[in-house]
């Protein structure tokens, strides 16, 4: 081995490392573009979502629904997503005062509103994103002093001590 096959290797394994760090920045990258824009949907849901928690009327809550954990969690309290739906809406007959969001997991950012029904899906991909988005409003809605007039309905134990952990 000769000197010019020493420097030659060397370099090798300097593009090489180069290489690989390449690939983790890329990798961190694509993690924070997706980051941001699930932070950029999530800020328009949260201020539509604010609006609905400041329009209450007097005694009016605003129930948040854990829309998946509902559906398909082990304590269920509908077949499917139109049943839990149909269920907010009679909850929403019997308490005229009320609101309630259900918040679902979903691939595509969607949000539509039904008078005092507003149905969320988060958008983007991995674990938990709606149980993130939820506490991120409760935090919000803490800061404003409103935090007292909102109802989380979870059946995950994990999720429902977070909730409690922010509403005190």
């Amino acid at each position: 081995m000769n000197a010019q096959q020493v420097i030659l290797d060397s370099r090798l394994v300097h593009v090489r490392e180069l290489r690989t760090e390449v690939a983790r920045l890329k990798a961190e990258n694509l993690a924070l573009r997706t980051a941001n824009d699930e932070l950029s949907h999530h800020m328009d849901l949260a201020l539509v979502a604010a609006e609905d928690l400041r329009s209450l009327s007097d005694g009016g809550r605003l129930h948040v629904w854990d829309g998946w954990n509902l559906v398909l969690g082990a304590d269920k309290q509908a077949e499917t997503p139109e049943g839990l739906i149909a269920l907010a809406r009679r909850r929403l007959e019997e308490n005229p005062a009320d609101r309630i969001w259900i918040v679902f997991d979903g691939p595509r950012e969607n949000s539509r509103n039904e008078g005092r029904l507003r149905v969320s899906y988060t958008g983007g991909s991995g674990l938990h994103r709606a149980d993130r988005f939820i506490c991120s409003f409760l935090r919000m809605a803490r800061f404003r002093g409103d935090v007292s007039r909102i109802e989380v309905w979870t059946n995950d134990k994990d999720f429902a001590r977070d909730v409690k952990r922010l509403k005190s």
